[in-house]
């Protein structure tokens, strides 16, 4: 009697290694295109979008980091998904051309990062001279009221008895303003304990786009205890001119993607109200804190 073998039956359902590597694919995918979403956007300063991806690197590192390099980071990070999403969903035949593509890209990628960087430093170092200026006598400043980032008004004689480290900037600079926030963060914790004597102050010269919604977040990730300030532009101008600052937007027509020239200079007020130096950005932290705590020991 012949023998009936049983043929188990064809069945299309994958198996679960293959489930998780189109489950992971798709998550990278996913994260590939969002992140060079952002990415772009960052670069064109798209308002709102533009503002993610350094929130998105906050959260990662802890704390925020300089604007020049968050669009290149980005760009790479959904590239690199990309080609793993890639190896995983690809046959064996089409991996090395597919990771070749994307070796191509990741290093035009990077090439580009690198030049941004190179590029944004470069214009740092032209437009913020190593120099601090004392003024002798020391000059006694006008008060001023500006609107904080909690929608209330600050005056420069509220934070009499603690010197005051003062710059003009904007949240949309691409460069020197982050960079100035970092360098004052630095400060601060150099200082140590007489930070507490000091407060930290960042007036916008953006009115238009730098509301206290924007400056709170802006400041408040380089840190929690920093002052942000902002008014009318005119206002503002009358305030810098005081300190002999200016600033001009490159406004073309109604767009509201748009860069200001402003001054690079960190302005230090004593306890008393007068102005008694102010110095460049390329300035080392230590001489800076030497500079700063003379100033608030009264020396």
């Amino acid at each position: 009697m012949a023998s009936i073998s049983r043929v188990p039956p064809i069945t299309d359902r994958p198996s679960s290694s293959s489930i998780l590597k189109l489950t992971i694919a798709s998550a990278l995918v996913g994260f590939g295109a969002v992140m060079s979403f952002l990415g772009a956007a960052y670069l064109q300063d798209v308002k709102l979008l533009a503002e993610a991806p350094a929130a998105f690197w906050a959260f990662i590192c802890g704390q925020p980091l300089a604007d020049a390099m968050v669009a290149p980071l980005v760009l790479i990070a959904g590239a690199v998904s990309a080609i793993v999403a890639s190896a995983l969903l690809l046959r064996p035949a089409t991996r090395l051309r597919a990771a070749t593509a994307g070796l191509v890209l990741f290093s035009a990628l990077a090439a580009a990062g690198s030049g941004y960087l190179f590029g944004a430093a470069n214009r740092a170092a032209v437009q913020a001279p190593q120099a601090i200026a004392y003024l002798t006598p020391p000059r006694p400043m006008p008060d001023f009221a500006l609107t904080n980032y909690d929608g209330g008004i600050t005056r420069l004689s509220d934070l009499r008895g603690k010197t005051v480290l003062l710059f003009f900037g904007y949240t949309h600079c691409p460069d020197i303003c982050p960079l100035a926030l970092s360098d004052m963060r630095k400060v601060k914790a150099a200082l140590g304990e007489d930070a507490e004597k000091a407060a930290f102050v960042f007036i916008s010269v953006d009115g238009m786009r730098d509301t206290p919604e924007v400056l709170r977040r802006y400041v408040r990730a380089f840190d929690p205890s920093f002052i942000g300030l902002t008014g009318p532009e005119q206002h503002v101008r009358l305030i810098a001119l005081e300190y002999g600052a200016h600033f001009r937007a490159n406004r073309a027509g109604a767009s509201k993607t748009y860069t200001v020239d402003h001054t690079a200079d960190t302005f230090v007020i004593d306890a008393q109200g007068r102005w008694r130096l102010a110095y460049g950005m390329r300035t080392p932290t230590d001489v800076v804190v030497r500079e700063v705590r003379r100033v608030i020991r009264g020396s």
